[in-house]
C-alpha cells in the first residue's frame, strides 16, 4: 500500500471537510446579526475564515491532548499521532496556524470581534479534557459550537447585544451537537470503560445514554420551534422543522450504523435547523 503523503495526513488530521457542521450555523448567526439578511461579502468571508481557523485549532489541540487515549482505543489508534504518521511538532504547528488564522480574521473584523476573540479559545482548548473527569463531557463540544452563531452575530451586528432569536438558536446548537456526540460515543463504550474514560454511554450503558440523547434532542427541536416562532417563520420554515425532526428520528434507528447516524444524518438535522430561521 502506498504511504500517505504529508499533505494527506494533514488533511486527515484537520478534517476541514467537517466544517460543514458549523458553516450553516454561522451563516444563521450572521443572518440574524445583520437584521435577517446577509452582511457584506467581505464580512461573510472573514467570518468563514475565522470559523475555519478556530476549528483547525480546536481539532488539532483535541488530537494532541488525546493522542495517548486514542492510542489505547482500537477505533482511533490509526489516527495520525498515535500511529506515528505525524510528529507532535507538526501537529502543534497546525494548531498554531489555525489559531493565527482565527486571530487575524478577528483582528481585521476589529471592534468587539477582536475584544471577544479569546473567549472561544478557552472551551476549544479544554473541551477534550472533560472526558477525563465527567461523563457530561459531550456538552463541552456542544458548548464550543454554540458559540459559533453568537460570534457570527457579533461580526455582522458590530456589537454583542444578542437578540432573543440568536440566543435561542445557540441553545438549539448546544443541544443538537451534545446529543449527537452522546450517540457518537456509543462506538467506544468498551474501550472507555477499560481505559477509565468518562462518557454517558460508558456510565449509563447504551440504552441509558440513548434516552438522555433523545431527551436532549427533543429539547433541541423544541428550542428550534421557539426560534421559528420568534422570527415569524412561514410555511417553508415549518417544512424545515419537519425535515429536522425526521433526521433527528433517523439518529435513533438501530439498524443504521452509528457513524452514519453521527455523520451525515446528524449534520442534515443541523443544516435543516440552521436554514429554518432564514426562510421566515
Amino acid at each position: 500500500m502506498k504511504p500517505e503523503s504529508t499533505l494527506q495526513n494533514i488533511l486527515n488530521f484537520t478534517r476541514i471537510e467537517h466544517t460543514v457542521f458549523s458553516l450553516p450555523l454561522i451563516f444563521t448567526g450572521a443572518w440574524l446579526g445583520a437584521g435577517n439578511r446577509f452582511p457584506s461579502m467581505g464580512v461573510m468571508l472573514l467570518i468563514v475564515v475565522a470559523a475555519v481557523g478556530a476549528r483547525i485549532f480546536g481539532m488539532a489541540m483535541n488530537r494532541v491532548l488525546d493522542r495517548r487515549i486514542d492510542q489505547m482505543n482500537p477505533r482511533t489508534a490509526g489516527r495520525e499521532l498515535p500511529a506515528g504518521k505525524m510528529t507532535l511538532t507538526l501537529a502543534l504547528a497546525i494548531a498554531f496556524t489555525g489559531l493565527l488564522v482565527y486571530l487575524m480574521a478577528c483582528w481585521i473584523l476589529g471592534g468587539w470581534c477582536l475584544i471577544l476573540s479569546p473567549i472561544p479559545l478557552i472551551p476549544l482548548l479544554g473541551y477534550s479534557l472533560l472526558k477525563r473527569f465527567t461523563p457530561f463531557c459531550h456538552f463541552g463540544i456542544g458548548f464550543c459550537l454554540a458559540l459559533a452563531p453568537l460570534g457570527a452575530y457579533v461580526a455582522a451586528a458590530g456589537h454583542p447585544q444578542f437578540s432573543g432569536a440568536v440566543i435561542l438558536f445557540s441553545g438549539f446548537v448546544f443541544c443538537w451537537l451534545s446529543g449527537a456526540d452522546i450517540i457518537y460515543a456509543l462506538m467506544d463504550v468498551e474501550s472507555d470503560r477499560q481505559n477509565h474514560i468518562h462518557s454517558l454511554p460508558a456510565s449509563l450503558g447504551a440504552d441509558g445514554a440513548i434516552r438522555v440523547a433523545a431527551g436532549v434532542h427533543l429539547m433541541a427541536w423544541g428550542i428550534l420551534v421557539a426560534v421559528v416562532q420568534t422570527v415569524g417563520g412561514g410555511v417553508m420554515a415549518w417544512m424545515l422543522l419537519a425535515t429536522a425532526a425526521v433526521f433527528f428520528g433517523l439518529m435513533y434507528v438501530p439498524t443504521i450504523p452509528v457513524p452514519k447516524r453521527f455523520f451525515p444524518i446528524s449534520t442534515f438535522a443541523g443544516i435543516a435547523g440552521a436554514l429554518a430561521p432564514m426562510v421566515a
